[in-house]
């Protein structure tokens, strides 16, 4: 009898020793040399790759709660924000004389984008740090695209974990956030500033933003967000208006709904800044320009690269494209009728209520004066307390018409009548657009009779009907006009 010696070949675990020591493809250790005692030459050689799932891989609905920024969805609208991903790009690449050769710290790296933009700016070695679980897709992304030798991937808090490097050239990081400073994670960068970036001729990638205040009229979202709350479906909910008007909201603002001119409050430079300037007390003064309604505040802020060899930023003010910071509206109680020439002043402050400061725990406090500050013709303070919203939510229902005073909703009014056509949520049906009435009254909407099971009735169109059969059911239709003019040219 002949002899096959099978081997299973014996090679050592690889594992990566960035994020957490995680190994995504594991070669499986496990010799087996099985030898007859006749003699023979036959050897057959067996190598066998289980892979592993990555933390994020097993990341539950109730997980992606504690991690947003390891959803893909979140993701996909970070990268989907041209206006700061192509600038970053710009002052990377159009730099590339300050990136040759030089060691780079990428703070909260996300998936790698900017980590890639410095390699290939001819970094010599790139640091990505991040402690979201977000990190294992920047690894798969920076080993997809040949950056392995290049680029470190690194998990944990700045903070607390410890580099391979004694100091780093150059630091980058996306660390503004709404209104410049909620959500922000300037802490980290001043933090890895002191500790690592080489002194002196060390560089920030942005390094400088400055914050401004506008008055701006807004009716419809402050009609749809606060003063629908006081009544609802005929109830009272006041209480639920004074929350709602205490919180921030993060939107686009059209240049027209622009009442005055823009004062800037803060300039944050983080070549100098400390943990104190985290938070700030301001004077303010707003010229009218056109008269209107001043329903709320408007904050935004410019980004600076001013160690580019060409002046580089881009900014959140509504005259530019949409970012995902959008900007951030501060609601008025009471809206303000505004005349041109006229102007209001005052103090604003935000700071983090905890100590060390919280930047996703921030307060905004306003005081607004018109006229002789011992006799003023307005004076208002207000508060209010962000909260972590990561977008605005527009409603289905946009007038504030359709559930405000919604005491007759069994007899609505033409008014609401036509909103609730406009946003009904009824599909393949139309109202008569002809009828003498708009009484919902004159309408039959009522739904499926329950008798009715999985099989039902093709629906039924008499010629020139306006309602069609749906089971035991009739609806209204429009009826729909055809073009019967035919075109002629074919193909």
């Amino acid at each position: 009898m002949s002899t096959v010696n099978k081997t299973v070949r014996k090679k050592k675990q690889k594992f990566n020793k960035k994020p957490d020591s995680h190994k995504t493809n594991v070669d499986v250790n496990d010799d087996v040399e099985k030898q007859d005692s006749d003699s023979g030459n036959a050897t057959a050689s067996t190598t066998l790759t289980i892979t592993y799932p990555s933390p994020v891989d097993l990341m539950t609905s109730k997980d992606f709660q504690f991690d947003v920024k390891a959803h893909v969805e979140m993701i996909h609208q970070h990268l989907k924000d041209k206006v700061r991903v192509l600038k970053y790009k710009e002052a990377i690449l159009l730099n590339r004389h300050l990136f040759k050769g030089k060691i780079v710290l990428d703070i909260n790296c996300g998936i790698g984008i900017y980590s890639m933009f410095a390699a290939k700016a001819g970094a010599a070695k790139v640091y990505a740090v991040e402690r979201s679980n977000v990190v294992y897709y920047a690894e798969k992304i920076v080993s997809a695209n040949g950056y392995d030798d290049v680029i470190d991937v690194l998990k944990g808090n700045i903070q607390q974990i410890e580099l391979p490097v004694k100091e780093v050239d150059i630091i980058i990081s996306e660390w503004m956030g709404y209104a410049m400073l909620f959500q922000a994670t300037c802490e980290d960068v001043i933090y890895a500033r002191d500790k690592w970036l080489r002194k002196p001729g060390g560089l920030i990638f942005p390094d400088q933003a400055k914050l401004f205040i506008n008055a701006v009229e807004d009716r419809k979202h402050k009609n749809e967000n606060i003063d629908w709350w006081k009544g609802v479906y005929g109830f009272n909910m006041q209480c639920l208006r004074e929350v709602a008007l205490k919180e921030p909201r993060h939107q686009l603002i059209k240049p027209k709904q622009i009442l005055s001119k823009q004062c800037p409050l803060k300039l944050l430079d983080l070549n100098t800044a400390t943990k104190d300037d985290l938070k700030f007390r301001s004077k303010f003064m707003l010229p009218i320009e056109r008269a209107g309604q001043m329903d709320g505040i408007c904050l935004y802020f410019h980004v600076y690269f001013t160690k580019s060899h060409t002046p580089l930023g881009f900014s959140t003010d509504p005259w530019s494209p949409g970012t995902n910071w959008m900007q951030t509206i501060l609601f008025l109680d009471t809206s303000l009728t505004v005349q041109p020439n006229s102007m209001y002043y005052g103090g604003i402050e935000m700071f983090s209520r905890k100590t060390p400061p919280d930047m996703c725990d921030m307060i905004i406090n306003l005081e607004m004066l018109k006229g002789d500050p011992a006799a003023p013709d307005v004076d208002m303070e207000m508060s209010w307390n962000f909260k972590p919203i990561t977008a605005p939510i527009e409603p289905l229902i946009t007038s504030e018409e359709t559930l405000a005073n919604s005491t007759a909703i069994d007899n609505p009014t033409a008014q609401e009548s036509n909103v609730l056509e406009k946003n009904r949520n009824v599909a393949s049906f139309d109202y008569p657009s002809n009828l003498e009435t708009n009484n919902l009254e004159d309408f039959t909407f009522s739904p499926m009779n329950k008798s009715q099971h999985s099989t039902t009735p093709a629906l039924q169109y008499p010629k020139g009907s306006r309602t069609f059969t749906l089971g035991d059911q009739i609806y209204v239709c429009r009826k729909q006009r055809r073009n019967k003019k035919k075109n002629t040219k074919k193909g």
